[in-house]
């Protein structure tokens, strides 16, 4: 049985260009940062301050939830360890160029911005998915790398991961569309080395973005224009693409509960390399 979930997601109208106008990876006001600061803040114990820069942006004015679930992912595999299968559970939306405080909680990770719980992180499970197989056309994934993506009308043109206003280098540009065939979603995933470790493989963070936007594109009906915001992700890097290694992102659906969308996504080499895998819930904004 799926695990409900109840996100404090706020539900305000989004807007759909930045304020100051796209900010993209390169701005100096771009990044996302911890600074190590272990100290006692009202009997809490505080690891880490995050900041999670403009152009990591999923809605125009917060973050990306797949990007920041990754980059918190990253700090739970060091303060826990496991096996690499990471649960993240976003509550609020998460702010930009906003410091934000990284605690422990028993066996979990929280990150808050003062008394307000943002996300957290606990150990996952990705072993019971079953991804569709690589695809196999990759002049059909050229394609939707072409003609998918959110276009300059939608509320995401400027999202890190599949907003089309972004850059080459600066957006992850993981562009795709529904199908082939209902509940899928087929997008193409071109590696960055701005997005890479010193050793060539993108880094975590970023392959949890790529997990991320191709899930609503598989739970939700293609004439379905409604917003959906990420509610609840889990994944797990097998082993990261190296750049310029041609990749696909396969999405399908698994189900869905009232304005609760489940989705499962994988991200493949074009040699059918598995690189990650995950599965996310959706939250669709009211109308």
């Amino acid at each position: 049985m799926i695990d409900p979930i109840a996100p404090n997601l706020d539900e305000r109208p989004l807007q759909r260009k930045p304020p100051d106008g796209p900010a993209g990876l390169h701005s100096p006001h771009a990044r996302a940062t911890f600074r190590a600061a272990e100290e006692l803040v009202d009997d809490t114990l505080i690891d880490d301050t995050l900041l999670i820069g403009r152009g990591f942006n999923g809605p125009s004015l917060s973050g990306n939830g797949g990007y920041v679930g990754g980059v918190l992912a990253n700090r739970f595999m060091q303060a826990f360890g496991g096996d690499g299968a990471v649960e993240i559970t976003l509550r609020a939306p998460i702010p930009i160029e906003t410091p934000l405080q990284v605690v422990r909680d028993g066996e979990a990770l929280m990150l808050r911005d003062g008394d307000t719980l943002i996300c957290e992180a606990r150990a996952g499970a990705v072993d019971h998915l079953t991804p569709p197989p690589p695809p196999t056309d990759w002049a059909d994934v050229m394609r939707r790398g072409e003609d998918g993506g959110s276009p300059e009308d939608s509320d995401f043109h400027w999202c890190i991961v599949c907003g089309r206003g972004r850059a080459v280098g600066d957006g992850l540009r993981v562009f795709g569309t529904h199908g082939p065939g209902p509940g899928h979603s087929l997008s193409c995933y071109l590696p960055h080395a701005n997005h890479a470790d010193a050793h060539g493989r993108i880094k975590p963070e970023f392959l949890w973005g790529t997990l991320d936007c191709p899930g609503a594109w598989a739970a939700q009906d293609p004439d379905d224009w409604r917003p959906a915001l990420t509610g609840r992700m889990t994944a797990k890097v097998l082993e990261p693409p190296r750049v310029g290694e041609r990749c696909a992102v396969v999405g399908w659906r698994l189900g869905a509960e009232g304005r609760k969308l489940y989705s499962g996504t994988a991200l493949y080499t074009e040699s059918g390399r598995l690189c990650a895998v995950g599965h996310c819930t959706w939250i669709v904004l009211r109308s």
